[in-house]
Formats: structure tokens, sequence, C-alpha cells
């Protein structure tokens, strides 16, 4: 049962990981609405979204894999037409691709120390071309909420997690708060009665399983795959993923941005960016009030953001943490 237990954290530690490595307000959300094939292309990664009124390239199968055949809430159980299924109950398939948390997918590893947190951290690395934002596309709603958030070094928020996973139709909620600190740092405290908790101080990525009275660690490394959580790391959204508009959401505060990653990566198929636009007038850092992530087996996870700030520093405490004694500490 490990598995599905590990299934809720494997993708918070894979976006963890993945921001680690890349260069709010009220929740209040409508439902998510499903994208329709015309409404995912497929451009090449140096493309520029196109403009809101340009008609949708052709979308490739596996992006496709959105949810057309599932109803309107984003944690709806429903099947989702044209998704590749998973091999198992779907909780191993999210531990199989969570990325820097290895941790959940070696589950069955041997025992090992955690390493000291110690040496320095990796460059940041430069940004990466774009081009110009066409105006009033996709591309250039990005553009603004990167403006928000590059050149800042925090962001602390609560979040409202909501995981799905499509073959058993399980869903898993849980809640807590969010800190991170550029470039590498970021911390997900769950509120009881879980004692989940997924750390890196810079170093090493830490998957705390309260449940199983197991620690996952793995060392933090540069990779060329920006995460979910680009918005708040490194270099932004645009670096990260081209965009266009998802026409059949219905979201009462603004946009629904659909991010197509510009480098493929194992972790999401896409990823769903719900936008603030009253907020993003005001450069308010709680800009992004969802993130929906949709994986290639087809599992949904979401993350609800409010109460976001960008404080002027994080207590260093809160990117450390040591697991209680007698924990099965597993290194990747």
């Amino acid at each position: 049962m490990i598995r599905l237990r590990l299934a809720a954290l494997a993708l918070p530690a894979a976006l963890a990981a993945a921001a680690c490595d890349a260069p709010s307000a009220p929740v209040g959300a409508a439902p998510d609405a499903a994208p329709s094939a015309a409404a995912l292309p497929d451009p090449p990664p140096s493309a520029a979204a196109p403009p809101a009124s340009a008609p949708a390239a052709p979308a490739d199968a596996s992006a496709v894999a959105a949810d057309a055949a599932a109803p309107a809430d984003a944690g709806a159980t429903a099947e989702d037409a044209g998704r590749k299924p998973s091999g198992d109950a779907g909780g191993a398939a999210v531990a199989r691709d969570a990325g820097g948390a290895a941790a959940a997918r070696d589950a069955g590893g041997g025992r090992a120390e955690a390493p000291a947190a110690t040496g320095a951290s990796p460059p940041v690395a430069e940004a990466p071309f774009v081009p110009p934002p066409e105006p009033g596309s996709a591309d250039a709603v990005a553009a603004e909420v990167d403006a928000i958030f590059v050149g800042k070094k925090t962001y602390v928020a609560r979040f409202k997690q909501e995981h799905t996973q499509k073959i058993s139709g399980a869903v898993k909620k849980q809640s807590g708060a969010l800190s991170v600190q550029k470039p590498d740092r970021i911390s997900f405290r769950y509120d009881p009665p879980s004692r989940n908790r997924i750390v890196s101080d810079g170093v090493s990525l830490k998957v705390y399983v309260a449940e199983d009275r197991q620690m996952f660690v793995t060392p933090v490394k540069n990779s060329e795959y920006p995460g979910a959580l680009s918005f708040l790391m490194g270099h932004g959204l645009r670096p990260s993923f081209t965009f266009t508009f998802n026409e059949k959401a219905s979201f009462e505060g603004g946009p629904v941005l659909i991010g197509k990653p510009r480098a493929p990566t194992p972790h999401y198929e896409l990823v769903m960016f719900y936008i603030d636009k009253a907020l993003l007038a005001k450069k308010d850092p709680g800009v992004v009030r969802r993130v929906l992530i949709l994986d290639a087996q087809g599992n949904r996870n979401r993350f609800d953001f409010e109460n976001a700030s960008q404080p002027a520093s994080i207590d260093p405490a809160e990117f450390q943490f040591t697991p209680p004694p007698g924990t099965d500490v597993k290194q990747n």
C-alpha cells in the first residue's frame, strides 16, 4: 500500500525537484474545462504561442491527453479520453514519474543515511532566449505573470491539493503551506493530521512519508526541465512553456493558459495556469490562483493557492528537516 500513500506526495516532490532545477487570492475558482484537441497546439520549442485570435495548430496524440471526456470539475474522477492507461492503480505511475523524488520510485531500496546539507548551491542557468510575445496572445499573458515573479526571491502561500488517479478514480485531498526561496529552496508543510514534509535545502530534496516512517533523499542537481512551479522559480514561465488559451475553461477570475513544455519531460504532458485578471493588473503575487498538472497516465494534480505574498525573507529553518528517530532513510 506504500504506492498509494506515495502517490499524493510524488507529484509535489516532482514539482519541488523540478522547481529547484528550473532556470494568493481567494480560491473561489470555477470548475476546470477540458481543452479540446484544437486547443492544444504543439509548436516547435523555438516558436512563440500564436495570438488568441489565430487558429490553433493541430495537436499531437499525446497533447490530446487533457480531459476530452472528463466532467467540468478538475478533481472529477471520470475517465479522460485519449489518455495512455497506467500499468497499475495509478500510485506507482505517479511515484515512478516523480522526477527528483526518485525516493518514491525506489520505495523498496536499501537503507541509507541522509547526506548533510553542505556545499554550494548549483548556479542558476542563464535565461534562454525566447522570442517576444505577440500582443494579446497567451504568451503575452505569461510574460505579464513573469514580470511579477522574475527578480523576486521569495514566495509563500497556502495551498489546497487534490490528486486524482485516472485508473482507480481515487482522490486524495490535502492542504498546507508552501514556501519558496530562489534559486533552489522549497518547502511543502502539510496540515495535521498529516505529518508529511517535502523540503529542499538547496543540496538535497527530502520526501518524508510519516505513515511509513520513511524519508527519501535525492541530490538537487541542475536539469534542463523547468517545473510546473516555474512561475515561482528561475527565469519564469516563458522559458519553460509555450502557451495557448483554454477557450473552453469556465473560470471567473480570468484566462486559463495551457502550457506545453518546450523540452519533453516525463513528469507531465501539460500544465494549466489559472490567472486572476484583477490581480495581474495589480501585479499581485496571488495572480496564479490554480495550477493543474496532467501526466501521461491521465492522473491530475491540482493546486489552489491563496494568501500569497513575497516576504522580504524566510526563516532558513523552514528549509531544514530532520526526521523523527527510527525513520528509514533511503538515499537515491
